[in-house]
């Protein structure tokens, strides 16, 4: 498996298996950013969910869900 510098913990970490999401979005991610640190954002974002009460077939909800992502991930907003 490869070894990316990743965005957010600025360390050599293992890049991810696979794509995490379709388009640009998901490709830039795995580019971008670790297995550990995509693993801690799948758990906070479990967490955000309900907590927020968030239903994902909202568009809204979706696209503030995409942009708490890109802020946690330390990717432009």
């Amino acid at each position: 498996m490869a070894t990316i510098t990743c965005d957010r913990c600025s360390e050599d970490k293992e890049q991810l298996e696979d794509v995490p999401m379709g388009g640009d979005l998901g490709q830039k991610i795995m580019e971008q950013i670790c297995s550990e640190c995509w693993a801690e954002w799948r758990a906070m974002s479990g967490n955000l969910i309900n907590h927020n009460a968030l239903n994902l077939g909202m568009p809204e909800h979706r696209a503030e869900l995409r942009r708490v992502m890109k802020e946690f991930l330390g990717m432009e907003a």
